[in-house]
């Protein structure tokens, strides 16, 4: 009989055993419903009522799974329902402080959309000027700005896709088949979103995706004011833009210039559009 004991008490695992197994087979995998939520209802950072809306493609980063699980549990606790953050504080929330704290860097991204939003108001773009707005203003639910995106997922870059090995939905086993199940979806609820809050300027960063900004800005005739560097369309007061993206290739390393450039026209041409609230 004690034979038949220690034969027991070896072959079934204790408790602890057992709950320490399973948690280290869930820190393998995100969690699919706070994922699946998160990528259905968030869309950025600061508020959808700001005069002034920046909408990219995608968030980068996400270059390791605990990056996620971070962003994902912050907005998990903030109530798993916010379409957009505070940028500064959502940053620092989830362990990515390098934007917002006091010796924080320009982010590659982020200046070049400040830049042309300070030219626009007849501001000099000192790198301190940038780094101000980036770390207290951009994408503030008290500022000015919305910072949105049409894919909810960060990531690399687009021809990096990490999720198959965080996840076991089945759609985001493939970036083709993520985009499949929410892009539509997305579009729409940006285009929504515009025709409610009506802002003053729209830019969209990044013209690979033209085809996509074109489906939220709507049919009607597309000017380049400035040519191979930037397009505009009107339509019911609104002004929409579409600019290169920020760290695309071809701009290294005139970038800054590219973006000043445009800027100055903003300034010279729908620079009421750009001044603060009063």
């Amino acid at each position: 009989m004690a034979q038949y004991r220690g034969a027991t008490e070896t072959s079934i695992p204790k408790m602890g055993q057992i709950t320490k197994t399973i948690l280290e087979v869930n820190q393998e995998k995100l969690p699919e419903g706070l994922l699946s939520d998160y990528a259905q209802k968030f869309y950025g950072y600061g508020r959808w009522g700001a005069p002034i809306w920046f909408v990219g493609i995608e968030e980068g980063g996400g270059k390791d799974m605990q990056t996620i699980r971070d962003r994902l549990q912050t907005w998990a606790a903030s109530g798993q329902s916010i379409e957009l953050a505070d940028a500064p504080a959502f940053h620092l929330a989830s362990k990515n402080a390098a934007w917002h704290q006091p010796d924080a860097k320009l982010q590659s991204t982020w200046k070049q959309l400040i830049r042309m939003l300070i030219l626009a108001r007849g501001e000099a773009d000192t790198d301190d000027a940038l780094l101000h707005y980036q770390r207290t203003q951009l994408g503030a639910t008290t500022g000015e700005t919305c910072l949105a995106e049409l894919l909810p997922l960060p990531s690399p870059d687009r021809n990096t896709w990490h999720y198959p090995a965080w996840s076991e939905l089945p759609w985001l086993q493939t970036r083709a088949a993520y985009e499949q199940k929410i892009l539509s979806q997305r579009i729409s609820m940006l285009r929504e979103r515009i025709e409610h809050y009506r802002p003053r300027v729209v830019i969209f960063y990044g013209d690979g995706q033209l085809k996509h900004w074109q489906r939220i800005i709507g049919a009607g005739t597309y000017q380049r004011p400035i040519a191979d560097k930037l397009i505009a369309h009107e339509r019911n007061g609104i002004a929409f833009f579409v600019t290169r993206h920020p760290t695309h290739p071809d701009l290294r390393p005139t970038a800054d210039n590219y973006f000043r450039e445009i800027g100055q026209f903003f300034r010279d041409h729908h620079g009421d559009r750009f001044m603060p609230t009063k």
